[in-house]
């Protein structure tokens, strides 16, 4: 189930993606309407490298924004592309703009916001490891701080280089001049290389190979300025960081990839183990005897007892094959099944009670019923009198409440409930994980000797 979170982020990744391909075209259209003032290899490769940038990195925003699940770190690569891309951008319309007196103006504002976008991109990186990191504490927050006024201050002095320029000038020809201190307009970036390095080293979240991959945001972009030096030559900074970005965009959704594989197994068998928990050979003796009982006694409610069981024998059958959520009507119908059949045994021992205020959501197949069984099993077998459950749901802010509570003997939290054959109940475990996974639900447990029992959940829209 989608969030609303999730749908305005793809709002928002759509929005930026738009914004984005009107770049690349805009800037394949005024490049190549200047071709035939700039006929030179130089031009041409450096608007190849560029374009084909744009376009590689336009493709990585499409497969974000595709995804049906956006988390932290889907957005921040997001906008580490963009950003990638904005630079991009911004060097191929200086390539179009530089060495014509016409576009002075434009050629100080075009390679101001090149200074900007890479004090952006390094803050994005930033942002991306401490999410990747899953660091917490003191550090993080430090760091956070950090890194968030080197990105203010840093964008103030890119503004203030037009007026002051210290870091470049622009000549009256239009060419860019380096200025003494134009170094220091990377001083941002290497703050935030250094701490996403430490956060690196301190994740113990990631394998040596998840680091190095990480770090290469890093080390390749170095590397392409220590050859640019050598070379006088730095169109490839760009490209070293879109490799970088690569590799990193190619590890997350393969781990995605293994990830959601990893989950359909655990969802499956858990599936499996739910239906086969349900349907214990002692709860099958039971219905048939009282169906037998009754074939004497009342055969058309025998009947009646028959359809009724054969209906949630399907019912867990069908859960096999199903994994995905089905509607709370689904659900509550298995529940009433269940419920009604347990009533042939138990008769006015066994009291349900339903409060339905909302149901315009979806739970997982078989993903209350256990707890309903537990309450009757655990809870109302065990009194000397009459037992009752009450099962009820409710909107709450951004999502929905369903509760099941009973007035039975209860339990000790801090020792797990046993099944009839010794072992732990797995199966509460299991609703508990496929509610958690397929829902993005919270299940809280509340429960103590003689004060009955009582299982709230709630499932975000």
């Amino acid at each position: 189930m989608n969030s609303i979170n999730s749908t305005k982020t793809k709002r928002i990744f759509l929005i930026f993606l738009i914004l984005n391909t009107l770049m690349v075209i805009s800037g394949i259209y005024l490049n190549g309407s200047a071709l035939h003032r700039y006929l030179n290899p130089e031009y041409i490769r450096d608007v190849a490298i560029d374009t084909m940038g744009m376009l590689a990195g336009s493709v990585l925003l499409m497969g974000l924004y595709v995804e049906n699940n956006a988390d932290k770190r889907s957005r921040s690569m997001f906008r580490m592309i963009f950003s990638l891309n904005n630079l991009f951008f911004m060097d191929m319309l200086s390539s179009f703009a530089e060495g014509d007196s016409s576009y002075i103006l434009a050629v100080t504002i075009i390679n101001t916001l090149v200074f900007m976008f890479e004090d952006v991109l390094g803050y994005t990186y930033w942002t991306y490891v401490r999410n990747e990191a899953n660091l917490k504490g003191k550090f993080l927050n430090i760091a956070d701080k950090i890194c968030l006024a080197a990105l203010g201050i840093s964008l103030l002095f890119d503004v203030l280089n037009i007026k002051f320029g210290y870091y470049f000038t622009i000549n009256e020809g239009g060419e860019y001049i380096d200025a003494p201190l134009e170094g220091l307009g990377n001083s941002a970036i290497l703050i935030f290389f250094i701490m996403a390095a430490i956060a690196i080293f301190k994740s113990t979240d990631n394998t040596t190979r998840e680091k190095l991959v990480l770090t290469s945001f890093e080390s390749f972009p170095i590397i392409a300025y220590v050859f640019g030096i050598l070379t006088e030559d730095y169109s490839w900074t760009y490209p070293a960081y879109f490799l970088s970005l690569l590799f990193i965009y190619i590890r997350v959704f393969l781990e995605r990839g293994m990830r959601i594989a990893e989950q359909e197994v655990t969802l499956t068998k858990q599936s499996t183990q739910l239906m086969i928990s349900q349907i214990q050979p002692h709860f099958l003796y039971n219905v048939l005897t009282t169906i037998s009982n009754l074939c004497v006694t009342d055969p058309e409610e025998a009947e009646e007892t028959t359809v009724l069981f054969s209906q949630y024998l399907r019912t867990n059958l069908d859960s096999l094959r199903n994994q995905d959520t089905v509607p709370f009507a689904t659900e509550l119908g298995h529940i009433k099944t269940y419920v009604t059949l347990e009533k042939k045994r138990f008769g006015d021992i066994l009291n349900v009670e339903y409060d339905i205020k909302e149901q315009n959501f979806k739970v997982p197949s078989l993903g209350l019923q256990p707890i309903v069984e537990n309450s009757i099993k655990h809870g109302i077998r065990g009194k000397n009198s009459p037992g009752h459950i009450k099962i009820s749901t409710s909107k709450v802010d951004k999502g929905y409440k369903i509760v099941i509570e009973d007035d039975g003997v209860g339990f000790d939290m801090s020792n797990p409930v046993k099944s009839d054959d010794g072992r732990s109940h797995v199966g509460m475990n299991n609703v508990r994980d496929r509610l958690k996974q397929m829902c993005n639900a919270t299940t809280v447990v509340e429960s103590s000797p003689g004060n009955g029992c009582r299982t709230e959940i709630i499932i975000p829209e």
